[in-house]
């Protein structure tokens, strides 16, 4: 095999990877879009049922930033239909 035939599978492999993380790409931008376009919704809501103070009220209550808060919102969840 010449020096030539490697390069051009090298660039093959490397045309092939990169099609794999474009695609890979697309799909975390479209979950960050999609959590982006839930947060505001929930902002939205927020703002339009006057629940900002309520939502003061709140940060003040759980203000911890070592906590995970998508553990703590599973752990609520199956609490409360139990």
């Amino acid at each position: 095999m010449d020096d030539m035939t490697t390069q051009q599978q090298l660039n093959k492999e490397l045309v092939a990877e990169l099609k794999e993380l474009k695609q890979e790409l697309a799909k975390y931008k479209h979950s960050f879009e999609t959590e982006m376009n839930i947060k505001n919704y929930l902002y939205f809501f927020i703002l339009t049922n006057n629940l900002v103070e309520s939502l003061r009220e709140f940060q003040q209550k759980y203000n911890n930033d070592n906590d995970d808060y998508y553990i703590k919102s599973l752990e609520f969840l199956v609490n409360s239909t139990l």
